[in-house]
């Protein structure tokens, strides 16, 4: 197929064949284009009344021709109307092609779902999976909105000295959610299309920390019985003895207050009990 020449193409050709003495071969050239295409821009300008005399170079001497063919269903107007479908809620991502088909089809539109395939990929839009946040409540948001404003101001220092935690549970020989692959309907057992199910999955959880700077530790069990679970918490309470003290100790040295709850007895002013006073 022969190059298509654009608007800038066949404005150089006029302009080169009509105001220079350049033949139709050296034209060709500089525009990338066959002589017998350049001879043919610039017969259709002369037949649409353009005099390289006495006139410019305007649009009506040089545009394209109308083409024949079925017209686009593309127009702006399907388009708008098939993204405000998509973009309205929820329940409008998840709709196939084939739903807004249906949907456009009922409103007097004629549309295939792969045109609207086509034009939401030319949109930008993918089917991809939604994504996942936990549900929060009125409470929770406004507890939250309040730790951040709490901490809004935080200093760099004052952040490393803060331990980030977090868990989440795995399941060996197991992929959580669906997902999805490419391949034609006569490829089903090929190895590349095949996903291998294992009996006698494990699950555990996974455990991890970090600071501002520093990797934590971190680790990984299984579900805990009862009697672990008393195990564990002996051996917390047992060690929250054994290190109390020493902390105790080097927050008074760093802060200069031995008991603030005693202190902040003492500096409130003691009521008095009027039924003892007595007249002298």
């Amino acid at each position: 197929m022969p190059k298509q020449s654009t608007h800038a193409d066949r404005v150089t050709v006029v302009a080169l064949r009509a105001y220079t003495t350049k033949t139709s071969s050296e034209i060709a050239k500089i525009v990338d284009l066959s002589i017998a295409t350049v001879n043919r821009i610039y017969a259709r300008a002369i037949e649409r009344g353009f005099d390289p005399i006495h006139t410019k170079i305007i649009d009506e001497y040089v545009q394209d021709s109308p083409r024949s063919g079925r017209p686009t269903k593309q127009d702006p107007q399907t388009i708008n109307t098939i993204l405000s479908k998509v973009r309205l809620d929820r329940f409008g991502r998840e709709k196939t092609c084939a739903d807004l088909a249906g949907e456009l089809s009922q409103e007097g539109i004629e549309i295939s779902s792969s045109t609207v395939w086509t034009i939401l990929r030319k949109a930008g839009l993918r089917k991809t999976k939604p994504t996942r946040k936990p549900g929060l409540t009125k409470k929770m948001r406004a507890e939250r909105l309040a730790w951040c404003l709490a901490h809004e101001h935080w200093t760099i220092e004052e952040w490393k000295n803060v331990i980030f935690s977090d868990e989440t549970s795995v399941i060996l020989l197991h992929r959580r959610g669906g997902y999805r692959i490419w391949r034609s309907k006569d490829k089903a057992f090929l190895r590349s299309c095949i996903r291998e199910r294992w009996k006698g999955s494990s699950e555990f959880m996974f455990w991890g920390c970090f600071t501002y700077d520093k990797k934590g530790p971190c680790h990984c069990w299984c579900p805990e019985t009862a009697i672990q679970k008393r195990e564990a918490e002996q051996e917390i309470e047992a060690l929250n003895r054994e290190i109390e003290p020493i902390l105790r100790e080097q927050w008074e040295l760093e802060t200069g207050v031995t008991d603030p709850l005693r202190l902040k007895k003492i500096s409130q002013p003691r009521p008095t009990d009027l039924s003892r006073l007595t007249h002298t």
